[in-house]
Formats: structure tokens, C-alpha cells, sequence
């Protein structure tokens, strides 16, 4: 991006859609530290000093924190538009998610977060979540983001959505998110809710929530093609299913895999494929599990992690491209340091899951061209 005021150079948490025109669409936050949070800072002092001493770097001047910002391709990724704003509150934007709908419309999704206090303080201190949409593929976006929140009467004191939303079968999209309850209605740990719209993300509307008696955070939510919805959340890779579009979800299960920024996707032959990030002692990086029914089972090379995309920081966000292929796009370090967030990147690449499903396959984020222009895998 040009120079703003609170840029640094860090480029981060990512989202990646295919429109209805064949535009490959990303947006990201762009700040100055993994907390891109505005000055001057709300946050207490302690908290201020123990980001400082990981790596935040001093004398930021940074007025409306990180804010989203995005690229186009019209080239299938060879080369990209210069980064433009889409939305910049007083807050720092983080975590963009993106759906392309089959109407044309692109949907945003991001949260804000004034610097993470504690969640039954202020509440408009803590995070929010809020949808913005293009109608000319993703050249211009909503100038006023919709607070979720406030549409749908959310119990949240705070929250955040980390996964892109998802279409259904029948038209209708769901994103999920994760955060606070007030204090008289649950215990000190986050738990996830789901959202829906029926009008293309125009109004929302508040479906469940789902707890634990530990933290359930960037949860995702897909539809199966037996029409079941399946849930995913860091840390412990709790897993549930609903039979009813959301409403109520079966008890929690584990599989054995302590995750981060899990994201949901299924293939053309139903396979449901999870990017995310992993906790497994020498084996971390992005990773890729799939399954072949429904989740209740999954395909890794060990029981603690998955197959290795990169040995990036992780955060990866996908979509399904024409030849079969998976997009992916994530970053390359967690902007903890100071020298990491100066030189912060995103990354990008192909994946495809083997026919045979023993393993995956990595290709060039670009597919090669033949003499004459004709495409080859």
C-alpha cells in the first residue's frame, strides 16, 4: 500500500474469493504490528508495556489503528491491482473474509478491535463484527460497514468473526463468529455463534450459540451436502453438527488435533477440506486435513497435525477455482516482531486433494500458459 497514517509495513490475515466474472479478490488488514491498534491507545498501561516488550514497536502514530484493504486480479493471479481501502473505522479492521454470491455481489466480512480489553468492561472497547459489499466486483464497497450486532440483537458483549461466511443451498449465507457472553449468562470463556441472511447480507439475523467450558474461538461453519451444517473451532478442534439449519447442534467432540484458524471448505466430489493452523511440537506452519464423511473422520499424515501447505505462519484462506484446484491465499510470519511486521507478506499457492485421497498435491499459485495461450494444470 501507499503510506498512511499506523501503516508499518505489516500485510496480514487475509481473504481470498473467486467472483462471478472469474476476479480472484483478496483483502487484508494492513497496520503495523499483529495488533494494529489506534492511538492514542485505550488499552491499559499494562497491557500497552506487555505488547511492547513482544515486539509492538514504540512511538507508533497509527489515529484509526489497521484498516482492510484489498487487490483484484483479472488474470488468474499473474498480476494484481494496487491496494485500495475498503473500510477504515476508528478501530483497527482485521481478519477479512470474502463470499462472492452468485447474484454478482461480494460480501465482506471483518472485525473491529480497539486492543483486546477486558470483555466485561466497555464493550465498544473490545470487538464487533461487520459486513460491507461491492456490486461492481469488488471495485467499489459499501462506505458504512453494517454493525451485526446491532441488526440482529446479539447477546455478545463482544465478538469476532474470523472465517469467510458461507452460501447454502438455498440461497441463504451464514457466517460464524466467536466472543464474550455477559458474565451472569456464562463463565470467562469465549463461545461461538451463527448468523444468517436471507438477503444477499443486506439484514442478519442471530441463529445459536454454541458452548464449552473452555474458549471456543475462529470458529467456521460450512454446509455438508446432505444439507448438515458442521462447526470447527480453535483451540481443541471442537467439532458439532446441526440438522436443522443452525438451530441446535450436537455435544462437542474432539479428534485429536489442537488447532488454530480453522477454515471449512467443500470440494466439487464433497470432500470437506479444513486449512489451519497447528499447535503439534515441530510441526507447525499452514496445514490441510480433509474427510470424507462429513468430519466425523479425518485424512492426515499423524494424528496431531496435518498435511504441510507451507511453513508460513498460517492463516490461510481459500477458493475453489474452474480446473478443480484450491486457491490459497495466508501470511508469511504473525507480525510479533518488530522486524517481522516491518516486512510482513501475503503468499499464495494451489492446492488440489489426490483423487485417491492419500494426500495433496501443491501447484504454482498460477496455472502455466502453453504456446498460443491454451492453459495446462
Amino acid at each position: 500500500p501507499d503510506p498512511f497514517p499506523g501503516f508499518g509495513g505489516s500485510v496480514a490475515w487475509a481473504g481470498v474469493a473467486r467472483s462471478k466474472r472469474g476476479t480472484l479478490l483478496v483483502a487484508f488488514n494492513a497496520g503495523y504490528w499483529h495488533v494494529s491498534a489506534p492511538t492514542p491507545f485505550v488499552m491499559p498501561a499494562a497491557k500497552v508495556e506487555f505488547y511492547r516488550s513482544i515486539g509492538m514497536p514504540r512511538d507508533v502514530v497509527a489515529p484509526t489503528g489497521g484498516r482492510i484493504m484489498f487487490v483484484r486480479s483479472e488474470d488468474e493471479g499473474r498480476t494484481w491491482s494496487k491496494p485500495q481501502t475498503l473500510a477504515d473505522t476508528p478501530a483497527d479492521d482485521r481478519q477479512a473474509g470474502l463470499l462472492a454470491l452468485p447474484n454478482g455481489t461480494v460480501l465482506a466480512s471483518f472485525f473491529t478491535s480497539l486492543g483486546e480489553v477486558d470483555p466485561w468492561g466497555d464493550p465498544a472497547l473490545f470487538s464487533h463484527t461487520l459486513i460491507a459489499r461491492s456490486f461492481d466486483d469488488g471495485r467499489t464497497w459499501e462506505k458504512r460497514p453494517r454493525l451485526i450486532q446491532q441488526q440482529s440483537g446479539s447477546p455478545f458483549n463482544g465478538e469476532a468473526a474470523d472465517g469467510p461466511a458461507v452460501l447454502r443451498k438455498d440461497g441463504s449465507i451464514l457466517l460464524t463468529s466467536y466472543g464474550y457472553l455477559p458474565a451472569s449468562e456464562h463463565n470467562k470463556h469465549t463461545a461461538a455463534g451463527l448468523y444468517t441472511s436471507g438477503n444477499h447480507g443486506r439484514t442478519w439475523k442471530l441463529l445459536s450459540i454454541v458452548k464449552a467450558d473452555h474458549d471456543l474461538e475462529e470458529s467456521h461453519t460450512v454446509e455438508l451436502p446432505d444439507g448438515r451444517l458442521v462447526m470447527i473451532s480453535r483451540p481443541e478442534g471442537d467439532l458439532c453438527w446441526s440438522r436443522d439449519g443452525g438451530r441446535t447442534w450436537t455435544p462437542l467432540v474432539t479428534f485429536g488435533m489442537r488447532i488454530f484458524a480453522p477454515t471449512l471448505y467443500v470440494l466439487r466430489d464433497g470432500t470437506l477440506l479444513c486449512l489451519h493452523g497447528s499447535y503439534a511440537p515441530g510441526n507447525g506452519g499452514l496445514r490441510a486435513i480433509f474427510s470424507t464423511d462429513g468430519g466425523q473422520t479425518w485424512i492426515a499424515p499423524a494424528k496431531d497435525h496435518g498435511f504441510l501447505v507451507d511453513n508460513a505462519y498460517g492463516y490461510g484462506a481459500g477458493a475453489l477455482l474452474p480446473d478443480g484446484s484450491f486457491y490459497i491465499i495466508y501470511q508469511n510470519t504473525g507480525s510479533h516482531r518488530t522486524e517481522d511486521a516491518k516486512a510482513n507478506s501475503l503468499l499464495s499457492l494451489r492446492l488440489r486433494v489426490r483423487a485417491d485421497h492419500s494426500g495433496i498435491d501443491l501447484l504454482p499459485p498460477v496455472p502455466e500458459r502453453e504456446p498460443g495461450g491454451a492453459r495446462t494444470k
